[in-house]
């Protein structure tokens, strides 16, 4: 990512988007969230907004953040598609809805699969 590139907009697949990259480049590493903001140089929370996704512009900490994960902004924000919104949307539903439990999780995963069957002809 170029320097013009500061304070880019992007929408929120995109930031989704390129928030999931890092985090997926920072588990294949095995680092911890202390690791990476140590090396990028960026606060506990410009971290935690920029792995889930909340920034509306590609900010200092965004492209420091991406450049130490070696995460390609340009690509990741041309491979969001329309569809990104709408997972998203249910990402974000079904999270609301799980009370953090793996019993919670197995009813919810169930549900879906009824919800699947019930809409297949």
């Amino acid at each position: 990512m170029k320097s013009s590139d500061l304070n880019t907009p992007v929408s929120l697949p995109q930031a989704q988007r390129l928030g999931q990259a890092i985090d997926r480049w920072r588990l294949a590493q095995g680092l911890t969230q202390t690791q990476l903001l140590r090396t990028a140089r960026i606060s506990q929370g410009q971290l935690s907004r920029i792995l889930s996704g909340r920034f509306s512009r590609i900010s200092a900490a965004v492209q420091r953040l991406c450049r130490a994960a070696g995460v390609d902004v340009a690509k990741e924000m041309a491979g969001a598609s329309s569809d990104d919104g709408w997972r998203s949307v249910l990402a974000r539903a079904v999270h609301r809805s799980w009370d953090g439990t793996p019993a919670h999780a197995r009813e919810l995963i169930r549900l879906l699969r009824v919800a699947k069957a019930l809409r297949t002809p």
